[in-house]
């Protein structure tokens, strides 16, 4: 009997609010001790020659017609690395600000802008240094910073480019400029740069991203003019690079179907498009929505372009195939059946990328805003999933970029005018939350020989590290080679494996969050004779809409764009489903809903490492979607969803600290658990926007990346409440957990608190005795820091935070007697399950 599909369970209530102790201290490595007037003169006499040549900038300034007096920015290296916080070197009163942080192999290079006359404020704290003591100690005043400063010097153009891609040489080239917002609003801050940039020769763009106490312009001109800006300019923070985008591979195959198959699958299609209703909008090349299998969920009207120049009809092709695909999904089922297919979602399209021969995009960052700006204008109340499969050329090492922050800005609700004209200060007071689903990029497709080891190199990429965003990699079940026909194919990837062309986030840093977040099916290539690669037969890819619907109505696709495509789609039918769901919310069923198939689990060796679950994460995330998983629950798989909007800080006196926990006392059944006897799993999601800070500042305290961060912890099966609480009390309040926090169930769970304490979606797997699990009825959802917390001239303490939190509780295979885990927590809340209800609401 197959099993019936219910809706999740929605808890209004069961949650109360804790208050916690102060958080423990982050350890930090130790300066070495130094004989004080020998270290204090070096640093002086450094000091000095910095003071020289401040002089030496005014005079040039003067030459020039710049503003006199302007500052200086210089270097400061810190031996060993993170052996200080670096808001050490925010001091307000001199007006000094922290620009940068360039890690080293043995020492971190910090940059400060230094306002004119200002060294003092540096020269007064070695001079105390020197001569001073801390208190009634031995230990000279200041001990901790001067002894951690090994060198300081005029800062280079390498200290201000915090990218890894090459730096610009003679020629000209476009580099993303991040600038001191100052107090000035944004539009006069890149006015004052474009005014002061041109009579340096430097072009600049005129539109613009801001991000805290950043504002991103692009602006093109070689190594000398940047340098330029930089020594005579009180604006420049630091200099990035500008990628250019991926060429979109499309085999140039003849399609299989013919025109015939498109109008009965037409016939049999019932649209049931909602002006208030869920919609895809697709960010990419533009979509021909004259293809008769689009133009129902996708009118003329919803066909924009970031420059109405453009045109909004798809130059390449790309766009109208993953129109297909995340209306239809792989078209060769439904082509192919004789079921009628209801689709429950409209389609938006936004040409982001120009035709060919029109001037590129510097600034996706803005390009992406202005897209969002363009469908919300004309249309504000849809439920949108944006979508978008176009990446930056290159591996990347995880940071963020102008690109990713943007998105991950989006995403967290901050709304602005459109950048191109934007003429007040965009500090935005209005929060809406937005869905944004992108392709991880793909490997080079004549790189598929060396599969797998080529996909553990080739790393996810931008604006993929995005971490709001839910970044989709591909794996494949298309195996089927027609040996008849090519008798010397043989499929590279095995069922239920990494696509050849999805790329991973193995290779990054272990601070930035587990990328992709989960995959989708994106097609197989081919080895002939074991060494040529094919992309493809038809077979191995998935057929889609033709931008030629005319001539050639079918083509294939693949890659991590069609996952991505795919699992837009499966946010789309999420929000047709449950419409009040938060994007936060539909997020986190998408990656509730994952599994590794067999072939992921068999990477895994008897003994697993925790190595061997960090590569696992990077490489799949966590795991395939799955639809049935996601949008239902059944008897034996019961699914809790719970929103959640407080405080994650408050203002104590002068101080701002961490807020309240929040303890969800969960409707269990217990007396259901007790009479079991077998094994039974919870799974715990919890999925939550961060506001970013992208400047590379160092990513400690006040310059983290993560507006705020939480963290979940259970109760244990052996723990009474009171020694729960008294547990989540003690534990380490900053936001890169090292160990379990002593919970007394930790070699139950998959991954752990450690390792799934990264990003912004958290996800993990108890697995026990429902003996065990009957006891385990309490999830807390804990506050850690964030840079709201630790900056607190920003003032955001004062902002709430919301998150989702997805329980599940599943018997597991091996116990064949008749279970229902639905309707006893369904009963707890005092309501009756409806046979085929929305969503069931459980008051307080």
């Amino acid at each position: 009997m197959a099993a019936q599909n219910l809706p999740h369970i929605v808890i209004n209530g069961f949650v109360e609010s804790q208050d916690f102790r102060s958080p423990l201290s982050v350890q930090r490595q130790t300066a070495p001790q130094r004989d004080r007037e020998v270290h204090g003169r070096r640093l002086l006499a450094k000091v000095a020659a910095l003071e020289v040549h401040e002089q030496q900038l005014n005079v040039r300034r003067k030459e020039l017609n710049l503003p006199p007096q302007s500052g200086l920015t210089i270097a400061v290296d810190i031996v060993p690395k993170n052996s200080i916080d670096y808001k050490t070197f925010e001091w307000k009163k001199d007006g000094v600000e922290l620009l940068s942080v360039i890690e080293g192999s043995a020492a971190d290079t910090v940059t400060l802008f230094i306002p004119d006359g200002k060294l003092t404020a540096l020269a007064s704290r070695i001079q105390d240094y020197q001569s001073k003591n801390y208190r009634d100690t031995d230990k000279p005043a200041n001990a901790n910073l001067v002894n951690a400063i090994h060198d300081i010097r005029r800062a280079a153009f390498t200290q201000l480019w915090t990218d890894t891609s090459p730096m610009p040489g003679d020629d000209p080239t476009w580099c993303q400029v991040w600038l001191r917002k100052s107090t000035l609003p944004s539009s006069a801050v890149r006015d004052r740069f474009t005014e002061l940039a041109g009579r340096l020769e430097i072009e600049v763009d005129p539109g613009f991203v801001t991000f805290p106490g950043r504002v991103v312009v692009a602006a093109k001109g070689n190594r000398a003019m940047f340098e330029n800006a930089l020594q005579l300019l009180d604006l420049v923070a630091e200099i990035r690079a500008v990628l250019p985008t991926s060429e979109f591979f499309l085999a140039d195959l003849s399609p299989e179907e013919q025109a015939g198959w498109i109008r009965d699958l037409a016939g049999r299609t019932t649209h049931t498009r909602k002006e208030d209703g869920p919609f895809v909008t697709l960010l990419d090349t533009g979509v021909n929505n004259g293809h008769p299998l689009l133009h129902p969920a996708l009118l003329p009207a919803d066909c924009h372009a970031v420059e109405p120049a453009w045109g909004v009809s798809d130059h390449h092709g790309h766009g109208t195939g993953m129109a297909g695909l995340a209306l239809y999904g792989n078209l060769t089922e439904p082509l192919a059946s004789s079921q009628p297919v209801a689709i429950p979602h409209g389609l938006e399209s936004v040409k982001i990328l120009p035709p060919d021969g029109e001037n590129p995009v510097h600034l996706y960052g803005a390009v992406t805003r202005i897209a969002t700006n363009r469908v919300e204008i004309q249309a504000p109340g849809r439920r949108r999933t944006f979508a978008m499969m176009t990446t930056s050329s290159g591996d990347i090492v995880g940071a963020p970029s102008e690109w990713s922050a943007t998105i991950d800005q989006l995403a967290f609700g901050r709304t602005a005018p459109e950048i191109a004209s934007q003429e007040a200060d965009d500090e935005p007071e209005v929060r809406k939350q937005r869905l944004f689903v992108l392709s991880a990029g793909n490997v080079p497709w004549h790189e598929w020989s060396k599969y797998p080891h080529v996909n553990a190199v080739r790393t996810v990429e931008n604006p993929a590290q995005s971490w709001n965003a839910l970044t989709v990699g591909a794996m494949t079940d298309l195996t089927h080679v027609d040996m008849s026909t090519y008798p010397n194919y043989v499929a590279i990837a095995q069922a239920g494996a990494l696509s050849p062309s999805s790329r991973t986030s193995t290779a990054w840093s272990q601070a930035w969050p587990y990328k992709p977040d989960v995959v989708a099916e994106g097609g197989n290539g081919c080895l002939e004779h074991g060494l040529h690669v094919s992309v493809g037969p038809e077979s191995l890819r998935l057929l889609t809409t033709s931008p030629d619907p005319v001539n050639e109505p079918l083509t294939e696709s693949g890659d991590t764009s069609a996952a991505a495509a795919e699992v837009a789609r499966l946010c789309a039918h999420l929000s047709a489903v449950y419409p009040a769901y938060w994007p936060e919310t539909i997020r986190a069923l998408v990656v509730h809903g994952a599994r590794y198939t067999p072939a992921m689990r068999g990477l895994l060796p008897v003994n697993v490492r925790k190595r061997d679950k960090i590569n696992l994460l990077r490489t799949f995330g966590y795991g395939l979607v799955s639809a049935d998983n996601s949008q239902s629950s059944t008897q034996r798989r019961a699914t809790m969803v719970v929103e959640r909007e407080f405080f994650p800080y408050r203002l104590d006196g002068s101080a701002v600290k961490l807020g309240q926990m929040q303890l969800h006392d969960l409707p269990w059944p217990r007396d259901e658990l007790l009479a079991l006897d077998g094994e039974v799993t919870m799974r715990v999601t919890l999925s939550y926007f961060v506001e970013p800070n992208p400047a590379r500042r160092g990513w400690q305290s006040k310059f983290r990346y993560q507006s705020f961060a939480l963290r979940f912890a259970v109760r244990g099966s052996t723990e009474s409440e009171e020694m729960f609480l008294k547990r989540v009390n003690k534990l380490e309040r900053e936001e890169d957990d090292t160990d379990s926090h002593g919970d007394p169930d930790s070699d139950n769970w998959t991954m752990g608190a450690q390792l799934r304490g990264k990003g912004s979606v958290h996800s993990d797997v108890w697995v026990g005795t429902a003996a065990q699990l009957a006891t385990k009825s309490q999830i807390a959802v804990i506050p850690v820091g964030g840079w709201w917390k630790d900056w607190k001239e920003a003032g955001q303490f004062k902002t709430t935070a919301r998150y989702s939190l997805i329980v599940s509780l599943e018997v597991s295979e091996s116990v064949t007697t008749s279970v229902d885990l639905y309707a006893p927590i369904a009963a707890k809340a005092a309501i009756t399950v409806p046979a085929l209800a929305a969503t069931i609401d459980i008051a307080s």
